[in-house]
């Protein structure tokens, strides 16, 4: 599920939530940051400090969230911090920093990293068109073209559009009837096994673009959010990767890391046709949005996270280290076999405004990462890298260039307000811990 996020004082990222359970947007529609919180004690043991502040936030949204978990994670030359708070009643015990959570549109820059990969591989070039790489794939799956699902214009569009939020490919989540259709009681339990394509489908259709035609724009004529082209993504490393099997065998982890080993907890479900989440994820989740049911998310089917806009579980501690090796150039040249390469890396940071749909005008988007800005009393940090909102859980995770450091943070509701306190509380503290002192006056600022 890819849902849109709130975009408030901190510009928050987005994430994808659908019927199969991508992220959705903590800014958006549906989040109120909390207010800047004040300074923070000089740390002296960041992990002590942290552990601390992870635990006076689950303790304050007790009341209103009994069963909240807070995982944190950073790391960066000097530190590699994780810690964990929090005892959800369905698990019955104390969970960890090994603990696993849900990442829904968390995962777009992973998968817009595998897309690179293949680029820098010469397996595809950015200027392909999708068409021609995905038709014989549908073909071989029993499915109407792209041009079936799109209309003839998305003939024109390009691989490295899809990434970046260029290829005109409606948002299936620009209404929220597939994602409250898919959580419902009757359908979150069953496979789904053409979850790609009914959300493709629906992104298209009159419900969701309420008259205005399946895409946006032409191709490559405006930019605009949309969670359902990170699918389209996932169909296009299916087809080079996997071209014989269906899409809920492909594993993006595989497209990924030269070294599995390396990111442990990282899992990109369905993986075949496992029968529930609890099969991969540790940390139950609480769903307590008005735009899907209220429920607790543990025993559906992991079909319905989403794919390739929102599918990943994992632990922040390698969320963290993931866009550490990712996003520091110094680190990822020190790297035997780096992630992608420095052209794909400027490629991904090169961020511009999104003209169309959600936030036109004020979200800056590269290639699967965005523009985030957390505040404080002090000022703001900068942050390359993306929120995730989706059925029950929250997360942020990036890179800000002023502490050369990476995180992730992620919580069990679905609610924005524990997980951007603990992002707050988090930034300020390595600020001090790194920097010492506050915050340059002249650190850019989203309006």
């Amino acid at each position: 599920m890819a849902s849109k996020s709130i975009f408030k004082a901190a510009l928050l990222l987005i994430s994808c939530v659908s019927v199969s359970g991508q992220g959705r947007w903590p800014y958006g529609r549906r989040r109120s940051s909390p207010p800047s919180p004040g300074p923070p004690s000089p740390p002296g043991d960041l992990k002590a400090t942290l552990q601390q502040q992870v635990q006076e936030v689950v303790s304050s949204y007790l009341s209103e969230f009994p069963d909240l978990a807070l995982s944190v994670a950073y790391i960066d030359a000097n530190h590699d911090v994780a810690v964990a708070s929090g005892k959800p009643a369905t698990i019955n015990r104390d969970i960890t920093s090994e603990d696993t959570f849900l990442y829904g549109s968390g995962t777009k820059p992973f998968t817009a990293t595998a897309i690179l990969r293949l680029i820098d591989q010469g397996k595809v070039k950015g200027t392909d068109k999708i068409s021609s790489i995905i038709d014989p794939y549908l073909k071989a799956q029993g499915q109407q073209s792209m041009a079936g699902f799109f209309g003839e214009a998305i003939g024109d569009a390009t691989v490295l559009e899809l990434i970046r939020m260029g290829a005109g490919i409606r948002d299936f989540e620009d209404d929220y009837g597939f994602d409250q259709w898919a959580l419902a009681p009757g359908n979150s339990t069953k496979f789904w096994k053409d979850y790609p394509y009914q959300a493709m489908s629906w992104s298209a259709s009159s419900p969701n673009n309420k008259g205005d035609g399946p895409l946006y724009c032409n191709p490559g004529q405006c930019t605009a959010y949309s969670s359902t082209s990170f699918e389209v993504a996932g169909l296009v490393l299916a087809a080079v990767l996997a071209p014989n099997e269906p899409w809920y065998s492909f594993d993006l982890g595989s497209a990924l890391f030269d070294q599995r080993q390396d990111y442990p907890s990282m899992i990109f479900p369905p993986k075949g046709h496992a029968d529930k989440l609890s099969t991969f994820l540790t940390v139950p989740g609480h769903s307590t949005a008005s735009t899907w049911p209220k429920t607790t998310i543990f025993e559906q089917d992991p079909s319905i996270l989403g794919w390739t806009c929102g599918n990943m579980v994992a632990s922040p501690k390698d969320v963290a280290k993931f866009f550490y090796h990712l996003l520091d150039s110094e680190v990822a040249h020190a790297d035997t076999k780096p992630l992608i390469s420095d052209s794909s890396r400027s490629e991904m940071t090169r961020m511009s405004t999104m003209s169309t749909g959600w936030m036109a005008g004020r979200l800056k988007y590269g290639a699967g990462l965005m523009t985030l800005n957390y505040g404080s009393y002090r000022g703001r940090t900068v942050v390359l890298g993306h929120e995730g909102d989706t059925y029950g859980f929250l997360s942020s995770q990036g890179y800000a260039a002023s502490l050369k450091g990476a995180y992730s943070v992620a919580s069990n509701v679905d609610n924005s307000r524990p997980m951007e306190s603990m992002v707050n509380k988090l930034l300020q503290t390595v600020d001090q811990a790194v920097n010492g002192d506050a915050l340059s006056s002249d650190t850019p600022v989203l309006v």
